[in-house]
């Protein structure tokens, strides 16, 4: 067994968490960063084969196993055990090809794994002052499921136009839905300036949001140890930046193969890819580069956190010999029937009407096999990003700003 600790790499000394430098990850005492430390040893058979999603993987996350159990529902796991498609592995020329799937949660959404250990990191702090956050939706949506959970009262900030994104929620009074009509890229100062005068906590910590991207990583590595290839579509990035954590922290528990160094297949709508177009160009990023279509393909991909993370993910592309790809629509489109068959027939259920976003990571991977770039090597794992079919109504706003 192990424990675990955060340390600070520049006072060089174990840091006495609080929320002050947890929120942030930073020491209290001289503004260091703070890393978690593990010491002890620690193998994939001392995990509880009982237990699902990130519940399971509770002795590696920085979160107390009293608050993430608190607002789990083991029936209803954040995600699913990776499951394996021969067919698309036929599809694409390769030797293997799973599913992780990501809608089982309770917001049916991917952003629960996300949303579970922010929530209960909150719990860990005690927190008793309301909660707020932005998002175009799914993360809205997710966190405001595990706020309900944990007792916590909260304000979802989200752009009017994705209204849809909450269809069929429980409605809760004293966890509201704030809409905001106007463009999306204003979203984040309002929710924060509007936070800040009602002295309302607003979540928006980036250390905390890839914690939970990086249980994923856990999954993938501790039912297929071989993969190589690991897929997604992106908006931020936030996703990629919590494997690689999960990843790190795998090498460093000795849970992961050192000679398997995975490589990211990366993808971006056309329209909303920041990302992708600049990364030839070998320059900063800054506010004018940011692509925000008017009429998006997949509104919850419109996102301003390249700003923030584009050269993190440069970074980890240019590390791992990764790829980050443009996606058109049209060709999303025309893969979509045969992705789509093939994981309603494995019973991963995903929606093209509710979240697109898996379905342009097929459309990805379509076209990076056309021009030869995957290997018939290759193990792939498409971290299923989408989102359950939504029944029910489409819920009113509490308040539209």
């Amino acid at each position: 067994m192990i424990t675990k600790y955060w340390y600070c790499n520049k006072c060089k000394l174990r840091n006495q968490a609080d929320f002050k430098s947890e929120f942030n990850l930073i020491c209290s005492e001289c503004s260091g960063l703070l890393e978690l430390i593990y010491e002890g040893k620690i193998t994939w058979d001392d995990f509880d084969q009982s237990l699902n999603g990130v519940l399971k993987y509770s002795q590696i996350i920085p979160v107390s196993w009293e608050s993430l159990e608190k607002i789990i529902d083991n029936n209803t796991p954040e995600f699913a055990r990776p499951i394996e498609s021969k067919k698309l592995a036929n599809f694409l020329g390769v030797e293997s090809v799973h599913l992780l799937n990501t809608t089982t949660g309770p917001s049916g959404t991917f952003k629960d794994s996300e949303a579970v250990v922010v929530i209960a990191k909150c719990l860990d702090w005690k927190l008793h002052q309301r909660l707020s956050w932005h998002s175009t939706g799914n993360t809205a949506r997710a966190y405001r499921e595990y706020a309900i959970r944990a007792g916590f009262q909260s304000d979802s900030y989200f752009p009017l136009t994705c209204i849809n994104k909450f269809k069929g929620i429980e409605e809760d009074k004293n966890n509201i839905l704030v809409a905001y009509n106007g463009p999306f890229q204003q979203i984040s100062q309002i929710a924060k300036e509007r936070a800040k005068n009602n002295n309302t906590l607003h979540l928006a910590p980036l250390p905390w949001k890839i914690e939970g991207k990086a249980t994923l990583a856990y999954a993938i590595y501790e039912n297929i140890p071989q993969a190589n290839v690991i897929v997604q579509t992106i908006a931020g990035g936030y996703g990629v930046l919590g494997l690689q954590l999960g990843i790190k922290r795998l090498r460093k528990l000795n849970l992961l193969n050192e000679k398997i160094t995975p490589r990211y297949e990366l993808f971006q709508i056309e329209g909303a890819d920041t990302i992708a177009k600049l990364m030839p160009l070998n320059r900063e990023i800054n506010e004018t580069d940011l692509k925000l279509p008017i009429n998006p393909f997949e509104p919850t991909l419109q996102s301003t956190n390249p700003l923030s993370t584009f050269n993190l993910i440069r970074n980890i592309v240019i590390e791992t010999n990764s790829n980050i790809d443009s996606v058109q629509t049209e060709d999303v489109i025309s893969s979509r029937a045969f992705f789509e068959e093939e994981c309603h027939f494995l019973g991963v259920d995903i929606s093209f009407e509710d979240e697109k976003s898996p379905f342009i990571s097929w459309a990805g991977l379509v076209n990076a096999r056309n021009k030869k770039r995957l290997l018939p090597s290759d193990k792939i794992v498409i971290v299923v990003t989408g989102s359950k079919k939504r029944s029910g109504k489409v819920p009113k706003p509490s308040l539209i700003i």
